[in-house]
């Protein structure tokens, strides 16, 4: 694939998900919900730069009014990521010689 048809590309996922995005908020007002929902969307490509680094174009929007909503959401981010990702096996297994590959 070309970059500059790659590049096309980005912006029109890009682009749809900026619609997405604005969806959610048009959501939140259409049921008057602004001060009690907290929402947090990051939708980003990466790109990579070298093999060690990559560059991010993102997108984002957020419904959140202090500090205290966004530690809140940003805790419940981590755990559930935590929770969803399961114990480290591999952690685990590495000192009885077991490996998961």
């Amino acid at each position: 694939m070309s970059d500059k048809y790659k590049d096309m590309m980005d912006e029109g996922f890009l682009m749809e998900a900026r619609e997405l995005h604005m969806a959610m908020d048009e959501l939140i007002e259409k049921y008057d919900l602004r001060g009690r929902v907290m929402n947090c969307m990051v939708t980003g490509l990466l790109d990579p730069i070298d093999d060690d680094t990559s560059e991010m174009k993102a997108m984002f929007s957020y419904s959140i009014e202090t500090r205290e909503e966004l530690d809140e959401i940003v805790s419940f981010i981590v755990t559930t990521f935590e929770e969803q990702s399961g114990p480290d096996l591999g952690g685990l297994l590495d000192g009885l010689g077991i490996s998961l590959n």
